[in-house]
């Protein structure tokens, strides 16, 4: 099975739409989204809607329950919070009770999927290095658990020893003793100093994880955030992938 897995659109119609372009290449079994579909970009009803017609699993992230009153905004730097609010101002009625119905983890064919960590899933812990993954090893029973919410794609191994490492590498082979968490990237706002929007193919058949970047316009994104008012800081930081 090969399966696109892809998370953190936040409202970036064009990135979204780009990678999805690239998807269509490369024939996939199944599309998994791990949440945050709305947030600091334009376009979150394009992109909920664009996701209801393509993804096979999608999640809720902070974000999307933030938009919904789902999740306290307070912690919110005043850029996010400023975008979400305006996100629940233009949100349709419908499109907030399809963000109600989502789960915030699930597990698919033995992958466990989580928007921010597989430990209180709903508390959105951030796992951005080794440090942070160790505990939430012991939270998912697969062998894989896929991730988004850092914006910084990532493969963090535990191996059969219990040594733990992590690889940023764009492929990654898999070994049948290790236990992974994976985390995806983002596809509407990157954060590892590469703008190019991210996704994840993960190969089961040949144990293998690959990283993938698309180009999308940058600048058609911008405009539409300046023409709604959106925070200057969310829109220039699309250029620099941070």
């Amino acid at each position: 099975m090969r399966y696109a897995i892809f998370s953190d659109v936040h409202s970036n119609l064009e990135a979204f739409q780009s990678v999805l372009q690239e998807i269509e290449k490369l024939h996939v079994d199944k599309r998994l989204f791990l949440g945050d579909i709305v947030g600091y970009g334009a376009n979150p009803n394009e992109a909920i809607d664009l996701l209801k017609g393509t993804a096979d699993v999608t999640l809720a992230g902070n974000h999307d329950f933030a938009a919904i009153d789902m999740t306290d905004v307070s912690y919110f730097n005043p850029h996010a919070k400023e975008a979400i609010l305006w996100t629940k101002d233009v949100l349709t009625p419908a499109h907030k009770e399809f963000l109600k119905g989502l789960p915030v983890d699930t597990v698919v064919d033995s992958i466990t999927l989580a928007h921010s960590s597989p430990k209180e899933p709903q508390m959105w812990h951030y796992i951005f290095n080794i440090f942070d993954a160790i505990e939430n090893f012991e939270y998912f029973n697969t062998r894989l658990c896929f991730i988004g919410h850092s914006h910084h794609p990532v493969v963090i191994e535990r191996n059969s020893e219990g040594k733990t490492n992590a690889s940023k590498d764009q492929i990654i082979q898999l070994n049948e003793a290790s236990k992974y968490i994976i985390n995806a990237g983002s596809v509407g706002q990157p954060r590892d100093k590469n703008p190019q929007a991210c996704f994840v193919i993960y190969d089961s058949g040949n144990m293998t994880v690959e990283f993938k970047r698309v180009q999308y316009d940058i600048a058609s994104a911008q405009e539409k955030m300046r023409k709604e008012g959106l925070p200057d800081y969310l829109i220039e930081r699309l250029a620099y992938g941070k």
